[in-house]
């Protein structure tokens, strides 16, 4: 060790890079130790730990024999053996010793390399790296996963998925947006849907079957309408989810959209792809028809605009889900977060959750308005109500924070759900079920309801369906 310490103080450069090497192995070995006993992991620790102390570490292995290799040429030795054995025999340093510790340190480094290089590889494809790290940019959507179906399932599970092509362009896909953050040219609010994203069927298709027959589902849906009363109503929806590649069942009901017996491509006029001008279906058969319309028809496009429905052209939000304001009113009160026995309470708590509020703090001052206003509106109730209206100011403010992000400008219906009926902020199903699009015998693609749904009971008080069903 005394001949490899003499060695590396020939150099200034050597003797830098040796003090770097050191400094990042006693940092390493402190923060790992700290981590595990001491203090909690947080994304910050993360990065020291294994990013940027693994960097000191490999520069310092650089600069070592950078120094030294510098330093034989300033004293015109050159580079050989012969030069070495010169200057050591100079410094009373013994060669062998040297050559011993430097395989060995190297051995050890490796390992060194290895464990953190592992460790690193780990933690950049976690949940905290992903979600935690870039604060402002990815809060929304952390904060979105964390309460979703989804919420055990890796980020790199769906957003990946496996094998070394799509994990290699994860990685410089993550070096551009590194980049965007740090030069804060990022989108506000994050542009959807991602476009580089690997095919749904890749991923979603690890754990679900659509192509499967599923039958029938029942969906209730609850909700309190802005009345005096609340009223409490439920829509009852008996969904054909379907499917089609099972030996012997016909592609029938929303499955028919990614069965194995057609394809289904269409071209959309915009990056959001809900202007759908153009459809076509390939059958096995071999039988092609496509729709458009008449009105503004479109020659074929080139392929390269062409997208292969599947997964998230209906299930566009399967993790990241943003509730409107109704249904995220609905679904307060349904769990008594707000409560739905104050008079009036649906009607102007939707009144302060809705206006467009430039910053957070804004927005929390907005709905603490709801006391005064009350009063002023209801007097004759706030005797009464008054200590439940104050109570549910914390949960109205809360519920603004889960959806609604003014610093990333994601607002109410920011991001719409492609399930289900049009709506004034979304097209949805209506996309291609709209009437508009026709084939070559001017028929269009199907307008049916039941094609997807029967409707059971639609924001009824006391449906019967339920007392026969007795979900409740």
């Amino acid at each position: 060790m005394k001949s490899f310490l003499r060695m590396i103080a020939v150099s200034k450069i050597a003797t830098l890079g040796a003090a770097l090497v050191t400094t990042a192995v006693l940092a390493e070995f402190l923060l790992v130790v700290g981590e595990l006993f001491f203090f909690e992991s947080h994304p910050y620790i993360g990065i020291i730990s294994y990013m940027a102390l693994p960097g000191l570490f490999v520069t310092g292995l650089v600069l070592i024999p950078i120094g030294v290799l510098l330093r034989l040429r300033k004293a015109h030795a050159g580079f050989s053996l012969a030069a070495v054995e010169t200057i050591a025999t100079r410094r009373g340093i013994s060669v062998p010793h040297l050559l011993q510790v430097i395989l060995t340190l190297t051995l050890l480094n490796i390992v060194l390399f290895a464990l953190v290089g592992y460790r690193g590889f780990h933690y950049t494809e976690s949940v905290e790296f992903c979600g935690t790290l870039c604060h402002e940019v990815m809060h929304p959507e952390f904060q979105a996963y964390s309460r979703s179906p989804h919420s055990q399932v890796g980020c790199v599970q769906c957003h990946i998925g496996p094998g070394a092509e799509w994990f290699v362009k994860s990685k410089l896909s993550g070096a551009r947006q590194l980049v965007a953050v740090f030069t804060d040219s990022y989108s506000k609010p994050i542009e959807t849907p991602v476009h580089n994203l690997r095919p749904a069927r890749d991923v979603c298709e690890v754990c679900h079957r659509p192509d499967l027959f599923h039958g029938n589902l029942l969906r209730v849906r609850q909700h309190f309408e802005p009345d005096e009363e609340n009223t409490h109503t439920y829509s009852v929806l008996n969904m054909r989810v379907g499917g089609g590649d099972t030996p012997g069942v016909d592609a029938h009901g929303i499955h028919w959209h990614v069965s194995k017996k057609h394809e289904v491509r269409y071209y959309a006029t915009d990056r959001k792809r809900e202007n759908i001008v153009w459809v076509e279906q390939l059958s096995e058969d071999g039988t092609r028809r496509v729709w458009s319309n008449p009105d503004a028809p479109v020659e074929q496009p080139a392929e390269a605009d062409l997208r292969v429905m599947d997964c998230v052209d209906c299930h566009n939000r399967p993790t990241h889900i943003y509730l409107s304001p109704d249904d995220a009113l609905d679904e307060w009160m349904m769990t008594d977060r707000v409560d739905p026995e104050i008079p009036w309470i649906r009607k102007i708590a939707y009144e302060v959750l809705t206006p467009v509020y430039e910053t957070a703090e804004e927005a929390m001052a907005g709905i603490a308005r709801l006391p005064d206003l009350y009063r002023e509106r209801f007097p004759d109730h706030w005797e009464t109500y008054g200590e439940r209206v104050r109570a549910a100011v914390p949960e109205l403010q809360e519920l603004h924070r889960s959806f609604v992000f003014p610093s990333m400008k994601i607002e109410w219906n920011t991001y719409n759900s492609l399930i289900g009926h049009a709506t004034p902020h979304t097209q949805a199903c209506f996309r291609c079920h709209n009437g508009l699009l026709r084939d070559e015998a001017d028929e269009p693609i199907t307008t049916d309801c039941q094609s997807c749904h029967y409707i059971l009971a639609d924001r009824e008080v006391d449906p019967r369906i339920l007392d026969r069903l007795t979900t409740r």
